[in-house]
């Protein structure tokens, strides 16, 4: 049986001496030198880019190696490497049902090739790629715009923080004792952090789902100075119980250190909690600080929003202002397949609702294509791709453009909020009561597999 990578028709001719391939381990160095000239910025921690490559194509990452990725080299100037990504399997639920993502990753083109289309290109071979290993979506994050052209549509949050000073970090009074204990996570603790992980994140709308060995590689896998690597430390009663745990990166981001997950069993008050994990990281910083540069000084942290909801109302005045979430470019090639396979959790909402037993259909015009939704006694009996020929209203139940019902779909927009920012997008008096119950807006947090 053929693996992904033989479906692919490569390596491909493009004319003028350039040829796109396949990459293998041969080419870790080359691949790690390219991605760190063109993707490493000023304040990164220098060599981070190349080490993240060299994680990714060494062969101990979970999901991804070498021949993950695609490149295009010009044979006329000694098979120089001009353009090349990469992508990261990787699996996601949606409320709570698992379903398998492609990440493409580390897109970049050498500056004097661009403009010819070598991105689109290698793209089309990476979502081929994907489409090889099964996954009903890709998931990419990138610059404005960018990614749209190749399908993608912004659809879920990501990123957004709160700044928070060092000196406001509280300190500990000389005659005090800190309640709770932080270490760094152990392999003992791996099954107890999966539970936790687990527990915290149910009933959000996207979230990110990792096995055994994922976890693995996250917590002990990764080298330390990876632009992607993770730290995570847990958190210990005055029993030595395990409670918690947090994760920041492993490196500083300028003079920075962001706080992405803080995670609590039922037990223990956050409002205890923080003060002890706050002081970690300061400590962390500081060191981390000293260690790159000894003249440089930690000023602070970033809090990522999802720490920060939990933690804005104890923490209040000392928060500086709200740094705006960017967006996941979401890309679902096969739209009916993937309702299909998210029917279970759209037949449960439906259940739940005032219109539970429903039947008929829902015609929705994307003005280039559409989707149709039938209905049999609350179950989702078919769904498949529909085209309002005629454009005639009254087949329509709603209407989206161009991808913005992506947004719906994945719970980033409302869809009051869609009509409000489209006006071509509409909905019937039912079909407006049936898309609410459906597709409900709902805050995602994916901490994916990198």
């Amino acid at each position: 049986m053929a693996t992904p990578h033989q479906t692919l028709a490569l390596p491909k001719a493009l004319g003028n001496g350039l040829v796109m391939r396949l990459a293998t381990e041969a080419d870790i160095e080359t691949m790690a030198a390219f991605n760190k000239r063109l993707h490493e910025e000023e304040n990164d921690p220098p060599d981070s880019i190349a080490l993240w490559t060299r994680d990714l194509m060494s062969g101990r990452h979970p999901t991804t190696s070498a021949a993950d990725f695609v490149l295009v080299e010009d044979t006329s100037a000694g098979n120089k490497l001009i353009s090349a990504t990469c992508l990261i399997p990787q699996t996601w639920a949606y409320d709570g049902l698992a379903f398998p993502v492609g990440r493409p990753e580390l897109v970049a083109t050498d500056p004097d090739y661009r403009r010819r289309g070598l991105v689109r290109a290698v793209m089309e071979q990476i979502h081929a790629l994907s489409h090889a290993y099964g996954h009903l979506v890709q998931g990419i994050t990138g610059i404005p715009w960018y990614y749209r052209q190749f399908g993608y549509e912004y659809a879920l949050e990501l990123g957004g923080s709160y700044p928070l000073r060092a000196d406001s970090i509280p300190t500990l009074a000389d005659d005090e004792t800190d309640p709770f204990q932080t270490r760094p996570a152990a392999e003992a603790d791996l099954s107890r952090l999966i539970r936790l992980h687990k527990h915290h994140y149910q009933g959000g709308m996207i979230t990110a789902v990792h096995d055994q060995a994922q976890w693995r590689y996250i917590l002990f896998g990764q080298h330390s100075g990876s632009i992607q690597a993770l730290q995570t430390d847990v958190i210990l009663d005055d029993q030595g119980a395990l409670i918690g745990y947090f994760t920041c990166p492993a490196v500083l981001w300028g003079t920075q250190l962001a706080l992405f997950e803080l995670v609590t069993n039922d037990t223990v008050s956050l409002h205890a909690v923080l003060p002890t994990v706050l002081r970690a990281l300061k400590q962390r910083g500081e060191t981390l600080a000293g260690r790159r540069d000894p003249a440089k000084t930690f000023s602070g942290l970033y809090l990522s929003l999802e720490p920060a909801r939990q933690i804005i109302d104890i923490l209040k005045a000392k928060l500086g202002p709200r740094r705006p979430p960017y967006a996941w470019y979401i890309r679902v090639p096969d739209l009916p397949a993937f309702t299909r396979h998210i029917a279970p959790v759209l037949e449960d909402r439906l259940g739940r609702s005032v219109m539970r037993g429903h039947s008929g259909k829902v015609n929705l015009t994307f003005f280039r294509g559409g989707l149709q939704m039938t209905f049999d006694h609350g179950k989702l009996a078919e769904v498949s791709d529909w085209q309002d020929k005629e454009q005639e209203g009254d087949r329509r139940s709603a209407g989206f453009p161009y991808l913005t019902f992506l947004q719906l779909l994945f719970g980033y927009r409302s869809l009051d909020e869609l009509q409000y920012a489209f006006p071509d997008c509409r909905a019937s008096d039912e079909a407006t009561l049936l898309l609410n119950i459906l597709f409900p807006k709902k805050p995602s947090q994916v901490a994916a597999l990198n």
